[in-house]
């Protein structure tokens, strides 16, 4: 197995028993998200409904199990970080050419298992609760990533995947369309925060007087449909793994019309916007919404920043497309109402929105 190139694989996990579920009437769900690179491992394991036990009576451990020749290997990755409302999140980092410090390679574990273990009795045997494979006994190579997404593309999942099966075909339309577009000459029109005295300035102090690189780059050619395909992978990623997020809807009145996710895990935050990250990590969340489109052809995504009415808290002041606010539902008055500045703002919440544009990838304002 070649651990050296970079790989990304989702394990989705089955309920083993119910025992050990936080309500009753749902199911217990998790995944695992693996990525390996450079001869090195990350692992995060996502959990839901398990449930808490204040006493600390068990607490829940990922364990891989696998084979070497006729022998059952088996290595215990790490504990779970499980909060009251019986939903955890933890990551995990290991050496995928020796997972277990005896010389075994992940490949060679085969199944995942999250197990409750007992604190208060050692002779207690484990009671798994969730299972998942990680490579098939068949196929060893074979991550099972790539049968989880086939269910995903046929409709199979969520509803909110119906919106993003075209996706794929829609990126490469988009690459091909913009490879030979220029737009340097139009940013340059449109950037006119900092005067270009200042900019010379700058540039002069940075690379000496004379002609800078930004004149000598002017026609050449420019990499932004990257970003825009980067931003739509994200988008269609979070859409593909949405009911592992929490359904919300925190608007009274929304004038996107999206169905929203709450997202906690900050790092996903697919947007290079300082400010955005910045109010999502003071706030510990954002939102994550899609709807189709106007034409019914492909799917708007949208962006939540959490944060109040006020210059301070405008994720980089606006320039990076968080322009429309939204107060979140059951405050008054109505949007209408609300006047950037005032002092009553400052116990008012909301989220700052952008727009993503389904087809193109580009930001836009709501």
């Amino acid at each position: 197995m070649n651990y050296v190139k970079y790989n990304r694989s989702f394990v989705m996990m089955e309920e083993q028993g119910s025992q050990f579920a936080s309500k009753e009437s749902a199911q217990i769900k998790g995944y695992l998200k693996v990525e390996t690179g450079n001869n090195k491992g990350a692992l995060r394991c996502v959990v839901h409904n398990l449930r808490y036990f204040e006493k600390g009576d068990y607490i829940y451990k990922l364990i891989l199990f696998g084979k070497k020749g006729e022998r059952t290997i088996h290595t215990v990755i790490g504990n779970l970080l499980v909060n009251r409302q019986g939903n955890g999140e933890t990551y995990f980092r290991f050496l995928p050419l020796d997972v277990d410090g005896k010389g075994n390679s992940y490949h060679q574990f085969t199944t995942a298992i999250v197990a409750a273990a007992s604190t208060k009795d050692d002779r207690e045997p484990l009671h798994p609760v969730l299972k998942g494979v990680t490579f098939s006994e068949v196929e060893p190579f074979q991550s099972e990533l790539f049968q989880v997404e086939e269910e995903m593309e046929s409709g199979q999942s969520s509803e909110i995947d119906d919106l993003i099966n075209r996706i794929s075909e829609i990126v490469d339309d988009m690459e091909e369309a913009m490879q030979d577009e220029d737009v340097s000459a139009e940013m340059m029109e449109e950037e006119d925060a900092e005067p270009e005295s200042f900019r010379q300035e700058a540039s002069e102090a940075f690379f000496g007087s004379g002609r800078t690189p930004s004149e000598e780059s002017i026609s050449k050619k420019t990499y932004n449909s990257f970003y825009n395909e980067y931003i739509l992978n994200a988008c269609a990623h979070t859409c593909r793994i949405a009911e592992y997020y929490e359904d919300v809807t925190p608007f009274e009145r929304d004038k996107t019309e999206a169905r929203w996710k709450k997202i906690v895990n900050i790092t996903n935050l697919p947007l290079v916007s300082p400010g955005a990250h910045y109010f999502a990590t003071r706030y510990r969340h954002y939102l994550f919404g899609a709807r189709p489109d106007e034409t019914g052809t492909a799917t708007k995504f949208y962006f939540g920043i959490p944060g109040r009415f006020l210059d301070e808290e405008q994720p980089d002041g606006g320039r990076s497309g968080f322009t429309y606010w939204q107060p979140i539902r059951g405050t008054e008055p109505a949007l209408e109402g609300y006047r950037k500045g005032e002092r009553s703002n400052r116990n008012a919440y909301g989220y700052w929105i952008i727009a993503i544009d389904g087809k193109t990838g580009n930001i836009e304002e709501v």
